[in-house]
Order: C-alpha cells, then structure tokens, then sequence
C-alpha cells in the first residue's frame, strides 16, 4: 500500500538557520534512514513547536512505515495525533501502518477519521479504497475510487486501483477501460499493464495477456509476479520452455513462491520430465504445506515415474486437504489403475464423474478399469463417449503408460 505525502513543514523555531532547513528536508525526505535520523534531531530537539512536533512524528512515522517497521510508525503517528488531534494526514498513515499488519477494523476507524476531517483527501479515499478491496468489499472500494478521481482526475494510481476492483468482479471490459486510462496518464507504469496483463488472462485473452505482461516486464526486469504470470500463460499456450524460462527468473527473484515451483513442475511434467516436475512439487510442497494441488500434481508425476506407493499418499494427503475434489479423485483413479486395481479405480472415477460427469480423462479411465474387470460393454461405452469428447484421450493415457491391452492372437 502507498504511504501519503508528508504535510508541510507548518513554522520554523528553534535550531540554528544553518542546520534547521537541512534537517527539515531529511526528515521530510524519501530516504527513510535519513529521513528517521533528521527527524529524530528534531523531535528531541525540544525547541520544536507543537506544530511541527507533530509534522515530524509524522514523517519519521512514514519512515518507519516504508522500512516495513509498521509498530513503530503506528506508535509516531499516535504522537502525531497527541499534539495535533485533528491532523488528518497523520490518521490516514497510521490507517496504512495498521492495513499493512492486517489490523483491517482499526485501520479503517483512522481512514473514517481522515476523510471526516478532510473530506476532499484523494489520497485518504485512494488508500481506503485499497483497504476495501484487500478484504473483499469492491463496492465500497470502487465507490472510493470513483470519489478520489473526480477530486484527482490524473491521478493514475486511482484508475489502476478501480480496475483492479472490477477485475476482482469479474467486470474485466472496466477493469481494462481503466487499466488503458492509467496508462494514458503514466506510460511507464508497469503495474498497470501487469494489471491488464491479468484483466486479459482473466478473459481468455491470453497473447494480450502476454504482451501486457512483457512491457510490464520490460519497465521493471526484477517484476517476479509479471514474470510468474506470462508464464502461467504460456503453460496454457502450451509453450513449455518459455514458460519455465520465466518460472525459472520468477524463482530467482522470489525464491519463496511456492506458485512458481508448481507451475514449472506443471509445464516439465508436460514436457515429459516427470523426476524434475517431482523436484518442483517437493519444493512447493516444503514452502506450503497445505497446498493440495501441489499434492496432487506431485502424485500424478508420481504415478508417471512408476512410484505408485508414494503417489497414493500424495492424492490422500490432496483429498484430506481438499475433500471430494473431482479432479483428485481422477488421478487417484489413475495411480489405482497403474497398479491394476479396477475395483478402486472404478470407485474413484464413479466419484469424479458424479462431480462432472464429461471428464473425459475419467470416463476413459474408468472405461481401462472396467475393461480390467471383464465388463467389456461398460468399458465400450465409457471409453467411446470419452473419445466423442475428447479425441485425443486414448493417446494421453498410452502417453501416461497406460494402453487397452491387445487382444489375444488365436493360434492358427
């Protein structure tokens, strides 16, 4: 969340002329270590007016709130608000202080405060606003962002953030209509297009997506999420290589985004390298446990590299995490039919299709299962309707290792 512009300096008292101005600039600088040390001379100068004792609790607040220190900020701030109670920039950063801890209730008890105070503060609307929209509530949200706009028509930062509320509804021609507006007003703005990028994914627009995605790139090269979302969509496009290129950048900037070591472990099990897709699983699965469809991926990789032991603990542990989930419940089916057990396999895939019963990849499973059972009709009819869906199902399960067994020759 952006930090609000500091007030201006309200009355000069009290240090020499030489050294006054120069701290007053620090501490009202963009250097937040500096910023925090000419703040401090000045508060503990004890020659300061209760004016400008608050200005300067207030950036060294701000300081402290860039530098991610947001307990220490909030407590300036409170200093700020003792000396001067109606200061309403001072609500308004201790509301971002508070929103950046997740302290959603307090924070937005201070943005009220802000807005009652000045309610012409496009900024105080814009960061209330963002706070809406975090917990969900995008029609607050945007009615905020319509208020900052009419008071700031060129304020770029408001258009990306409204957009960002309609995308978040599912309203994606406004979200892009605003997105376009934010770039109109600040055409270096990789946000915007990383936003626009995701406005277009959103609807299936995936080679927008991707050429939003690539100018955001371009702006800002250490972008890791518009990195790890082009290449989302070129593991749709099915261009595996580009796609763990970017996974692999996305990687190193961020090596804490489980999502990205997914993905990579998707697009190199498409690309047939089940053992390294593993690799990927278990690193996603080590920075978040409670991911049930790293689980699940891992299984099916699993399954493929003929570790079918260990694949079933994988689906358990991804149905245990996420209950009846019919995608699951269908790998499960497969790893039971690569250990040639029909009867669970024909359990789980009857579960799966009772979810969505035109899962082609189930229905000719089930069909390879009942086969393996001796119910040649049923596995006729299954494996047939899975093709009318699908034309192209049989040839993945010989792919994954699995084929219809070929029939007996009678000896001549």
């Amino acid at each position: 969340m952006a930090t609000a512009v500091c007030c201006a300096v309200l009355q000069f008292s009290g240090l020499s002329h030489a050294q006054r101005p120069d701290n007053w600039g620090q501490c009202e600088g963009s250097n937040p270590d500096q910023s925090i040390a000419a703040c401090t001379v000045l508060i503990q100068s004890g020659k300061e007016s209760t004016e400008n004792m608050a200005v300067a609790f207030n950036s060294r607040g701000i300081a402290y709130d860039v530098k991610g220190e947001h307990d220490q900020a909030i407590a300036d701030f409170d200093q700020a608000i003792q000396f001067e109670p109606d200061y309403a920039g001072a609500f308004s950063n201790r509301a971002n202080a508070y929103a950046a801890k997740g302290l959603f209730d307090k924070a937005f008890a201070d943005y009220n405060q802000a807005i009652r105070l000045k309610p012409d503060d496009a900024d105080a609307l814009n960061y209330r606003g963002v706070a809406y929209a975090i917990v969900g509530r995008f029609d607050q949200a945007i009615a905020d962002f319509d208020r900052a706009i009419q008071l700031k028509p060129a304020d770029a930062g408001a258009f990306n953030n409204r957009g960002g509320a309609y995308d978040s509804k599912g309203e994606y021609d406004r979200a892009i209509a605003d997105f376009d507006k934010a770039i109109e007003l600040k055409p270096d703005y990789a946000e915007a297009f990383s936003n626009r990028g995701n406005a277009y994914a959103d609807q299936h627009k995936f080679d927008h997506a991707i050429e939003d995605y690539s100018q955001a790139i371009r702006l800002n090269p250490e972008d890791a999420a518009s990195l790890y979302n082009r290449g989302a969509r070129y593991l749709v496009n099915g261009e595996f290589d580009h796609a763990i290129a970017d996974f692999d950048e996305a990687i190193r900037l961020r090596p804490e985004l489980a999502e990205a070591f997914n993905d990579r472990g998707i697009a190199r099990h498409d690309k047939g390298q089940d053992d390294q897709a593993v690799a990927d699983f278990d690193q996603a699965i080590r920075l978040k446990p409670d991911d049930a469809e790293a689980y699940r991926n891992r299984c099916f990789s699993r399954a493929i590299a003929g570790d079918a032991q260990s694949a079933l603990e994988d689906c358990n542990q991804s149905l245990a995490l996420r209950a009846n989930d019919a995608h699951t419940l269908t790998t499960r089916g497969f790893v039971y039919l690569k250990v040639k057990n029909p009867v669970a396999a024909i359990a789980d895939y009857n579960a799966a299709l009772a979810v969505n019963p035109k899962d082609a990849s189930a229905l000719y499973g089930r069909g390879l299962a009942r086969q393996l059972a001796g119910d040649a009709a049923g596995a006729a009819a299954d494996m047939n309707k899975a093709r009318t869906s699908e034309p192209r199902v049989a040839a993945q399960f010989t792919k994954w290792g699995v084929a219809l067994p070929k029939p007996d020759r009678k000896q001549q």
